[in-house]
Formats: C-alpha cells, sequence, structure tokens
C-alpha cells in the first residue's frame, strides 16, 4: 500500500470528447438549418424597360463618339504667317538633309585629318629624337682629338700670299674642326687691308681650308704733288698705295688714269695734300666725301660716263667724261638738277663742247670749240685752244 501511495499516476491528456461533440452538434444544426428560398423575381414593367433601353441607347451613343476620331481644324502656324522664318525653316530643314547626306563623307575627312595629324606628331617626333641624338654626338666629338686640326690650306690671290695667311691666321692649339672659331681668325685676316672676307672649308678629319675674298678697288686717288696714288677700298678705306710711272711725254694724270682704267675704277685726282693716307684707315677727307656724294646723286646712266673726279675741296669738285668734257660742278648740292643741265647741253652742242660750268645752276655757263678738236677720254691734262664761252 506504501508503494502504491508514493507512485502518482501518469497525467492524461485531456481528451477532446466535448470539442468533437459541440462540432458534430454544429454541423447537425447546419443541415437541419432551413434554406430561405429566394423571393420570385417580379416582372419588369413596359416602362421600365423602355426608359432602361434608352438609357442603354444613350449611353452606347455617347461612347461611340468618344471612340470615333474627329477631325481637327488646322490653326495657322506662325512660320506660314511670316515668310521670313517660312524661308528659314525650309533652309534648315535643307541643311539638316544635307548635314544627314554627307556625315559619312565628313567621317571620312574626319579620320584622314586625325590620319595625317598622327602621321605628322611621329614625324616631328622622329626629327627631335634624331636631333637629340646628333646633338650629344656632336658634343662628345667637339672636342676629341679625333679632328683636331694639324694642317691649314690656302690658295694665295693677285695681292694675298700665303705667307700672309700663315702670319695672320693664327689656330689655337687643340682646335678642332668642330670648335674652332673662324670668326676670330677672320677678323685677324682682315688686318690686311687687302681682306674683304675669309671663308672656311672643313677637311675632315684633320685640315682647315682658308678662302679669302680681295678688296674690290673702288677708286684710285692721285695726290695733288708727286707722283704716288692710293688705292681706295669699296669699303671707303685705304689699301695700299702704287707708284705712278709715267711714259715719256705723258702726265702723271694720263699715266694714273690709265692704270684706274685698267682695274676697272674711278680716278680722284688734284686732292689736298693734307690727306695722309694709312692702309686700312677710313678716308674721311671732305673732298672725298663731297665726290662720294656726287657719286651716289647721279644717275647710273650719266655717272658711268665719267672716268675721273678733280677733287681740291669740298666746294670745288669737277668731273671729266668718257668724251673729254670737263664738268664744273661746285659743291654737292643740286645734283639731279646739275646732271639735267650737263645733259641738256651735251645734246645741243654734240661734238663741239669741252667745259660746262654748273656751279651756279640758276646761270649755268659752257664753252665749245670745233669738233675735230675735242679729245676723247684716254687723256684729261690737255689745255683746250680756240674755245668760246657762252652763257646760257
Amino acid at each position: 500500500m506504501a508503494e502504491s501511495s508514493s507512485k502518482r499516476p501518469t497525467p492524461r491528456k485531456p481528451t477532446r470528447r466535448k470539442d468533437a461533440k459541440a462540432s458534430k452538434a454544429t454541423k447537425k444544426a447546419a443541415v437541419k438549418k432551413p434554406v430561405a428560398k429566394p423571393a420570385a423575381a417580379k416582372k419588369p414593367s413596359i416602362k421600365s424597360v423602355s426608359a432602361k433601353k434608352t438609357a442603354t441607347a444613350r449611353f452606347e451613343g455617347a461612347q461611340g463618339a468618344s471612340s470615333k476620331p474627329q477631325p481637327s481644324i488646322p490653326r495657322p502656324s506662325a512660320s506660314s504667317l511670316n515668310p521670313r522664318k517660312a524661308l528659314a525653316r525650309k533652309k534648315a530643314e535643307k541643311q539638316d538633309q544635307k548635314s544627314v547626306v554627307n556625315q559619312p563623307r565628313e567621317r571620312r575627312e574626319r579620320y584622314q585629318r586625325e590620319k595625317t595629324i598622327n602621321l605628322v606628331v611621329r614625324i616631328v617626333i622622329g626629327v627631335f629624337a634624331l636631333a637629340f641624338v646628333a646633338l650629344i654626338v656632336y658634343l662628345v666629338l667637339r672636342n676629341s682629338s679625333t679632328f683636331e686640326i694639324t694642317k691649314v690650306e690656302f690658295e694665295p690671290t693677285e695681292h694675298v700670299a700665303v705667307e700672309d695667311v700663315e702670319n695672320l691666321a693664327h689656330v689655337s692649339a687643340g682646335s678642332t674642326l668642330l670648335n674652332v672659331d673662324t670668326a676670330s681668325i677672320e677678323q685677324s685676316l682682315k688686318k690686311n687691308p687687302w681682306v674683304a672676307s675669309a671663308s672656311f672649308e672643313l677637311e675632315f678629319p684633320n685640315t682647315l681650308r682658308v678662302i679669302i675674298t680681295e678688296q674690290k678697288v673702288d677708286a684710285l686717288v692721285l695726290m695733288s704733288s708727286g707722283t704716288v696714288a692710293w688705292y681706295l677700298g669699296e669699303n671707303g678705306a685705304w689699301i695700299e698705295p702704287v707708284m705712278v710711272s709715267a711714259a715719256e711725254g705723258q702726265s702723271v694724270n694720263d699715266a694714273a688714269l690709265a692704270i684706274a682704267q685698267s682695274l676697272g675704277c674711278l680716278l680722284i685726282t688734284d686732292v689736298p695734300a693734307t690727306i695722309e693716307p694709312e692702309a686700312g684707315a677710313a678716308a674721311t677727307d671732305s673732298s672725298l666725301k663731297a665726290v662720294q656724294e656726287f657719286r651716289a646723286g647721279f644717275s647710273d646712266k650719266f655717272a658711268s660716263k665719267i672716268v675721273c673726279f678733280r677733287a681740291p675741296s669740298d666746294e670745288n669738285v669737277s668731273c671729266v667724261l668718257d668724251n673729254g668734257v670737263e664738268v664744273s660742278l661746285g659743291s654737292p648740292d643740286d645734283i639731279s638738277q646739275k646732271e639735267k643741265i650737263v645733259e641738256s647741253f651735251l645734246e645741243q652742242h654734240q661734238g663741239s663742247v669741252v667745259l660746262i660750268n654748273v656751279r651756279i645752276p640758276s646761270s649755268p655757263a659752257f664753252r665749245e670749240i670745233d669738233s675735230e678738236n675735242v679729245q676723247g677720254g684716254d687723256t684729261i691734262s690737255g689745255e683746250q685752244t680756240d674755245a668760246k664761252q657762252s652763257d646760257s
């Protein structure tokens, strides 16, 4: 009994009998519940049917009217009212059509341009690269002993000898063909007044060739006393003196004229004794400057006829033409007017005039003789006789 009292019975789960019974009762009640029968439908009256039909017809008519597209009345646009806008619109449409048509062509042209630009860029880059490499090579070889100058060659000219070049052309020790200072060498060579300029040729690997251009003689200047004349270069500097030897029966002026004509230059005589030429120095005397002003002021045609100038002073300049006529010019003013007067006298008194004076252009004068006694341009010292003077 003790054991039975100590053990308690295992609790059992509650059964759902009551629930089951309730559900069954509910089902029975539902089955037994009477179903309400629908009320008998009333027959519609004739009036209600006709009203319903009328409403339906109206609804369908309204719906049909809204579904059918109604014709729209076109409104005039602003462009049609304004002919300028209409024309502009047509042009714009044409341009759009052209752009559409030309679009493939524009694409091809754009592609070609891009291709050309790329090619040019590559070429430029290549050129710069080559130039950079060449510069590096030049800098490396510039001071290299590979091209050190060991020989200087020169061909002598008429007035410049090999010894002159050897004495003046100083090439610094260690100079190469790539770093030689040719400008300083040329400047040194110009110490010889016959040297007008110098050019250089590089003959690799070790030879420097010097080419001399001589100073061209512009005039032969004969001093007023003595038999010494000086060459005057085109650069306006004295070159060197020359002795004038007159033959028997020949004056010094005529002998100097022969030398000038052989050189193809102008003769200037009777210059002041105060002039002291120096080789390489500039000729700065006022009488010589007056001669240069006349030469610059005359026309080329008239200047080519002059074989000699006489310049005892800057206010007493005269010239001798190739036909032997002497022209007294005076000071270098009204040069073109004086030239016209001389040309007029030569034309009016052709073959007979021997002296023309245009010192004062407003009152010129001339002297003439018989044409058979007029001398040519190979002499400038003979005195004319049997002459008569006329004023114009």
